[in-house]
């Protein structure tokens, strides 16, 4: 990467060094985690302003479209989607090895980028139906049988668990082999390897119903993979910091 894209990411990102960068989502992980992560291995300084649910409503008529994240820069600009706060984040990193500039690594970045948003929209259906199941021509939660839900959310889940998981885990697992190095991409973490850490996670934590952590467990070169990637020093600080 060249010096003057690190120079010119670095200075939106910090700024004059008096007006701190603004972190702005819930007090969850979500998609702000892996710009949280980015920003702490680029070495980047920034206020973690998490907003409680209890508290969104006030909030929400204040951003700039009714959702978040949102990435206050200290010269006061805005930044809405997640994926540009992580690939700026990427390019602030002083060793450049995060969003590479090398236009052949950075096209694989984006490849592995693009097949950790493929995995979010495989498990979307199987998330929303149970949060808004009348957008998949389901009754309202109000309005639908809770035994008829339950069993049809549990349906959707075990499905993705025995299709979609298994088949996209080959793909990160042949990922790991054809780099031959510790992460993705090689012997270097990029911001491909925290997106695809973070979404993976998910499933590993167990968070869904009908999503037990162990589903994550047949997949070995994956789980030691997330250990490399959770071990490294600045994400393991800033992980200790965030409990």
């Amino acid at each position: 990467m060249s010096a003057s894209n690190i120079d010119q990411a670095r200075k939106l990102l910090i700024g004059d060094g008096i007006t701190p960068l603004k972190l702005e989502y819930f007090a969850i992980e979500g998609v702000a985690e892996q710009v949280r992560i980015a920003l702490a291995v680029a070495e980047v300084p920034f206020d973690d302003v998490r907003i409680g649910f209890s508290d969104w409503a006030v909030k929400k008529p204040t951003t700039k479209y009714g959702q978040l994240p949102e990435m206050i820069l200290p010269n006061g600009d805005v930044i809405t989607e997640s994926m540009a706060m992580l690939r700026l984040a990427g390019e602030a990193d002083p060793e450049g090895k995060l969003y590479p500039s090398d236009m052949a690594t950075r096209v694989k970045v984006e490849g592995v980028l693009g097949l950790v948003g493929d995995l979010s929209r495989a498990w979307r259906p199987a998330l929303y139906i149970g949060m808004r199941p009348e957008a998949f021509g389901y009754p309202t939660s109000a309005e639908w049988d809770k035994e008829v839900k339950d069993a049809t959310i549990k349906k959707v889940r075990e499905a993705f668990l025995s299709n979609e998981l298994p088949r996209y885990m080959g793909c990160f697992t042949d990922l790991l082999k054809e780099s031959g190095g510790k992460f993705l991409l090689g012997d270097d973490l990029t911001i491909a390897d925290i997106a695809a850490y973070q979404q993976i996670l998910y499933f590993k934590k167990g968070i869904a119903d009908y999503v037990p952590k162990e589903c994550m467990d047949p997949f070995k070169e994956i789980n030691d993979w997330m250990e490399r990637v959770i071990s490294i020093p600045k994400i393991a600080a800033y992980k200790a910091k965030a409990k």
